[in-house]
């Protein structure tokens, strides 16, 4: 049996999405959007599954903002059109397209319409616990642009963090913007700027935009997100010290995909999910200290396999892994040597590749060198004890002529 439901279209009711779906690609027009998200608000907590929304034409009307007598022929188009479009989700090596409605009717002596969400958004509207966003409905159906409608809820997303980072070409694809406004300079203008003003005045947060270049080209934009709640609208207060418990997973997520922006990565939602069960303090802590390594070239891999090295056995394991990487390369590269050399001439090579190839200070270099330095000396046959007194300039013929040397082998 259909279950009938009459929407109450209310400025105040709450709309709750995942995550996921909020950032998801699509493109929709701004009554479409509205559609979308008037429907959403009336969905309950306790509900387990979509119900068939009744919306009342002349108050739906109201709550757009559109002016005149309702006509269906109008509407009908919009619905139509509406139910045509689709949007794309990732879901690990899956990507699904997926409608937004399954049903339309019109009930035109009863001046409304019934309207139904495809089953697949289930998961994405429904008994959501964690990962999810809420903002109430008079947030955006006030707003008349598409771009600034689907920027308000990007940067909810990240409202407690107070800052989100987009590489252009990904936020285009978010808006559904990617083949309008093809230069920096109109994309900014035309869309980033309105949006701006449209939410400080008519929504609960605002933000200002920095550029991030690469070279003289901007690729990224920094959106720094404030919070503008009014006397009198203290919006989802109370609701969102509740649920405090079910947002703190989405707020962990927000951090690691923050850090790895920063590492030049994107994660996925899944990826930060198997990661978790090890401990967010550790997942977030070895973050933090890879930041700057430039010697790891699968970031992901690396960071999985370091945390499945649970007991302390396997971490002194995936430790000594890495010292075997480093003593290889080492020996690799001093190996090129024709003749025998001396062990302080093999230090500061060892040294200068540490920090050249790992981009390491001295410091650091040279506590690596003294981890490894037995084994290194044991396979290149160097005596750790083979200590001369040279004059300065002898110091500096010799390293000379062995620099030369390797030179030419590395040629």
């Amino acid at each position: 049996m259909t279950v009938m439901h009459v929407i109450e279209a209310k400025e105040e009711n709450l709309v709750t999405k995942s995550n996921m779906l909020i950032e998801a690609n699509y493109k929709l027009g701004v009554v479409e959007q509205k559609i979308i998200l008037c429907l959403a608000s009336n969905i309950q907590p306790t509900d387990s599954d979509f119900k068939t929304y009744t919306l009342p034409i002349k108050e739906f009307n109201k709550l757009l903002g559109l002016k005149g007598t309702p006509k269906y022929s109008e509407l009908r188009q919009t619905t139509k059109e509406l139910m045509q479009k689709v949007f794309e989700l990732r879901i690990q090596k899956k990507v699904i397209q997926v409608a937004w409605l399954s049903y339309v009717a019109y009930n035109e002596t009863e001046g409304t319409i019934d309207i139904r969400f495809d089953p697949f958004l289930r998961p994405y509207l429904l008994e959501l616990k964690k990962e999810f966003t809420s903002y109430k409905l008079e947030n955006v159906v006030k707003l008349k642009s598409s771009y600034a409608i689907r920027i308000y809820e990007l940067l909810k997303q990240y409202e407690k963090l107070q800052e989100r980072t987009f590489l252009i070409t990904d936020l285009r694809k978010m808006l559904g913007a990617e083949d309008v406004y093809p230069a920096y300079g109109n994309f900014k203008q035309r869309v980033l700027v309105p949006a701006q003003k449209e939410l400080k005045k008519k929504t609960d947060i605002m933000f200002d935009i920095e550029e991030v270049k690469t070279g003289r080209k901007v690729t990224k934009i920094k959106f720094l997100i404030k919070s503008s709640k009014k006397k009198g609208n203290q919006q989802l207060s109370l609701f969102e010290d509740n649920l405090q418990e079910f947002q703190l997973p989405s707020l962990f997520i927000q951090q690691v995909k923050k850090l790895g922006m920063k590492m030049g990565i994107q994660l996925s939602d899944e990826i930060i999910r198997s990661w978790e069960k090890h401990g967010q303090d550790n997942v977030l802590a070895l973050m933090e200290k890879i930041q700057e390594r430039t010697d790891i070239d699968n970031p992901v891999g690396y960071i999985t396999a370091v945390l499945n090295a649970s007991s302390s056995n396997e971490r002194e394991k995936a430790t000594a892994a890495e010292n075997d990487g480093l003593l290889t390369h080492l020996i690799s590269h001093l190996r090129k040597s024709k003749g025998p050399m001396p062990n302080w001439f093999v230090k500061q090579m060892a040294i200068e590749e540490l920090q050249k190839h790992f981009n390491v200070d001295y410091d650091e270099a040279l506590h690596q060198f003294e981890l490894l330095k037995s084994n290194l000396y044991e396979i290149l046959d160097i005596q750790e004890t083979d200590t001369i007194e040279i004059s300065d300039a002898e110091f500096e013929e010799e390293q000379k002529r062995l620099a030369k040397e390797l030179l030419e082998f590395k040629s």
